[in-house]
């Protein structure tokens, strides 16, 4: 029986690396600002905010009210959830903001696509803010990273543990 660590690339897995390395060469446009069309999109589109705001909130909730919290890597993933839970409000806010921004403030790219705003006025300024939502998901999903790691870690702890007696 071979050892784990001796497994060898299938031809399969090279053509599926060489795939990922040639589309990670070829520049597209990144298309990152995400339109919603038509006022039921956008509001099926808030309403999906709310809902996904208030489960991070409960879930951030009753991690703190169980015996997990004493755990640090739950509360990571509690100060994770409570990110998130703020990131889905500073959102919602971003995409009211949108529509009051007056469309002549928004340039549009080649690809037809808002691309820069001309700062005229507070509310231009606040929607620019509010579009910087990564700065709130960013370090959300990180401290869940480190909460699925630590996990991880005391799952092995546990296990070694159990398989010494």
């Amino acid at each position: 029986m071979k050892g784990e660590g001796s497994r060898r690339p299938t031809v399969f897995g090279l053509a599926v690396l060489a795939w990922l390395i040639a589309e990670g060469l070829m520049p597209v446009p990144a298309l990152a600002i995400q339109e919603h069309g038509a006022l039921e999109g956008l509001t099926v589109h808030l309403v999906a905010h709310l809902l996904y705001g208030a489960a991070m909130l409960g879930f951030a909730l009753r991690i703190r009210r169980s015996r997990l919290a004493a755990r640090r890597p739950w509360r990571l993933m509690a100060v994770g959830a409570l990110l998130l839970a703020l990131w889905n409000g500073w959102a919602f806010i971003a995409h009211v903001l949108s529509h009051l921004v007056p469309p002549g403030d928004f340039l549009t790219g080649v690809t037809g696509y808002r691309s820069r705003i001309i700062m005229r006025s507070a509310i231009d300024w606040l929607y620019y803010l509010f579009k910087m939502d990564h700065l709130v998901t960013v370090p959300a999903l990180a401290l869940i990273l480190a909460a699925l790691t630590g996990m991880n870690r005391e799952k092995e702890r546990n296990n070694d543990n159990g398989n010494r007696s």
